[in-house]
């Protein structure tokens, strides 16, 4: 897989939500914010979770340190931001 860095925290969060809508469009029965709870609310399940941090990989340009991954993380876009892209990308 190419890894593609995206530069912006819009940007970033544009694309997650695109990619969460991709993958869930048949789970996902409430408005998609950032502050979601995507495990929690059955938007994503737990095998969309490898797939989406194979997207942010892709997003980020490298591998996502191992460390971060925690169920925290995977709360909402806003937790994924902060916990992967957010010391790496421009406001």
């Amino acid at each position: 897989m190419p890894m593609t860095r995206v530069s912006s925290e819009r940007e970033i969060r544009a694309l997650l939500r695109r990619w969460i809508r991709e993958h869930a469009a048949d789970r996902l029965d409430h408005e998609l914010t950032d502050d979601l709870p995507l495990l929690e609310s059955g938007v994503l399940s737990s095998l969309d979770v490898t797939e989406l941090i194979l997207f942010c990989e892709q997003l980020l340009g490298a591998e996502v340190d191992v460390d971060v991954i925690e169920p925290g993380l995977l709360q909402s876009i806003d937790t994924l931001y902060a916990g992967i892209f957010r010391s790496s990308t421009p406001a």
